[in-house]
């Protein structure tokens, strides 16, 4: 048993190790710029409005702790100001870690399979990547995280603690981002139901699921009008905030429509097509448009490929490489991650396959399928409105991994019915190989740049 421990201990330690590594070496380099808000929050003492900067819609309570930290600190270099900001999304991201490593070990699977899956969580370079850049997105997925890690503490048995904990993920959901929203709905279904399914109509938060519902609901949507500044928005201009992306019409539902830069050109093609190959012959993102790659214009690929390989997107820009064997790393990520995609799905099936023939209130597995369906559904909906390829990333789903814990677990232990254990083993060895290259050379290329 203390064995095992260790090995647990040693995934986290590794991975917590690579995310420290990249808060501290990164330059301030991060998808979206949100050094901007953190900086007018620092500079005037209050929240911005949206339409103050690109991503002044969002909402802002990372931006205020960062902000916070600086004045009572005194920190002024942006070399300082970088690492800080940066620091606290490494403390979430193994915040989030550690609550799936929690939940992992309580499963009753295989202990090697169960290792298995904690490291392909822990040291996946997409979720090892945003825990180490300056946004609010590692804040939102260690929320996304406590937030069904405690509501499953409650489907088990309703408990003070975990409610409190769910009204918590909420509350602060709300003043985080607004893809809160999809564990909002997820908890208020999932509570409801477990009230339908057990027939407890109680509102006590110790004894019962509608409290922790009634309380939720109030408490962040109070904080989300009213912290984040949208009442105040919506007061001055007749809008909550105003969105400072370009959105277009939703597009035809088979012939193809274009926009400025390559993404959704139907419902079709947009959704139902994967381009497996194109990926493997095109493992970067090309944005001078003089390649022609497929996999742009396709929501689950894009998707995919973020997910499986660092370099992929090819952004921040600073983080950009050109160097080939990276590139051949990325190729055969893209090619293996397959096996990994499909087993996920076979323990999805198998999974609901099973909730025909089990009573709801003893089978979690509907509350996985509702947060699963419920970040996807946020991913399309959001490649939908946008159109363009950039709208398309896999950090969108990171809050509910948790979510796919169970489905992935089932998925592989049906297939080590057939595969013997030690080929399984080095399957994923070599994927955590593959998985780790790209982290290592960004962290190399980074340390030159300091």
């Amino acid at each position: 048993m203390t064995s095992k421990s260790n090995l647990y201990a040693w995934i986290l330690g590794i991975s917590s190790l690579l995310i420290f590594a990249l808060a501290t070496l990164n330059g301030g380099y991060a998808n979206d710029d949100h050094f901007t808000v953190i900086e007018l929050i620092a500079r005037f003492g209050e929240l911005p409005r949206s339409t103050q900067c690109w991503q002044c819609y969002h909402p802002k309570l990372y931006h205020l702790m960062v902000a916070t930290f600086w004045n009572l600190f005194g920190i002024e270099s942006d070399w300082a100001k970088h690492i800080s900001a940066q620091m606290f999304s490494a403390v979430f991201g193994v915040g989030s870690l550690f609550l799936m490593m929690k939940f992992i070990r309580t499963l009753p699977f295989a202990e090697y399979l169960k290792l298995l899956v904690f490291a392909f969580i822990a040291f996946n370079p997409r979720f090892i990547a945003i825990s180490g850049q300056a946004t609010n997105d590692a804040f939102i997925i260690f929320l996304g995280t406590l937030n069904l890690y405690a509501l499953l503490q409650v489907y088990r048995k309703p408990n003070l603690l975990y409610s409190a904990l769910i009204i918590v993920s909420l509350v602060l959901g709300s003043m985080a981002k607004l893809n809160f929203g999809v564990y909002f709905i997820g908890s208020v279904i999932a509570l409801v139901l477990l009230s339908i399914l057990r027939k407890n109509y109680s509102l006590s938060l110790r004894n019962g699921y509608l409290g922790t519902v009634v309380i939720g609901i109030l408490f962040s949507a109070t904080t989300f009008f009213f912290f984040n500044g949208y009442a105040r928005d919506y007061r001055e201009s007749g809008k909550l905030f105003t969105y400072n992306t370009p959105t277009y019409e939703l597009p035809h539902l088979y012939l193809p429509e274009n926009t400025y830069i390559p993404g959704i050109l139907s419902v079709y093609s947009g959704f139902f097509k994967f381009h497996y190959i194109d990926l493997i012959k095109n493992p970067h993102l090309s944005y001078t448009g003089k390649i022609r790659q497929k996999h742009m214009h396709s929501h689950f690929s894009q998707v995919y490929g973020r997910f499986y390989f660092l370099g992929f997107d090819n952004w921040p820009h600073e983080w950009r490489t050109d160097n080939r064997f990276i590139t051949f790393i990325g190729k055969v990520s893209l090619a293996v991650g397959i096996v990994p995609t499909l087993i996920l799905f076979i323990g999805i099936f198998l999974g609901i396959r099973q909730l025909f023939r089990d009573p709801w209130s003893e089978n979690p597995m509907w509350i996985y399928a509702l947060y699963i369906a419920g970040y996807i559904g946020f991913g399309v909906l959001f490649s939908l409105i946008g159109r363009t390829f950039v709208f398309m990333k896999a950090i969108y789903i990171f809050p509910g991994l948790l979510a796919t814990i169970v489905p992935f677990l089932t998925g592989n232990y049906w297939i080590s019915k057939w595969i013997p254990q030690k080929l399984i083993i080095g399957f994923y060895i070599t994927l955590f190989v593959l998985y780790l290259i790209p982290v290592i050379h960004l962290l190399g290329q980074l340390a030159q740049k300091m």
